[in-house]
């Protein structure tokens, strides 16, 4: 089961997909992480900076990228 924080960023994702007639599946975002990062991708294609934002850490709680690279240099 995953953690409040991310549960929490997973429904307002999933808000914001519906805004873009996209249906998205919170609880398969969480088991199958192929689906997961094909779905965040695609949201992460966006001008909106909170949506963008909102990817971002989900890739980063999901495991799917790491952000520290690069950061402090």
């Amino acid at each position: 089961m995953p953690d409040p924080v991310t549960l929490k960023l997973l429904d307002k994702l999933k808000i914001m997909a519906e805004k873009s007639g996209l249906t998205i599946d919170t609880q398969r975002m969480t088991t199958d992480m192929g689906y997961a990062e094909a779905i965040l991708v695609e949201l992460g294609d966006t001008t909106d900076p909170d949506q963008g934002w909102t990817v971002m850490q989900l890739l980063q709680l999901l495991g799917l990228h790491d952000w520290s690279e690069g950061i402090g240099e």
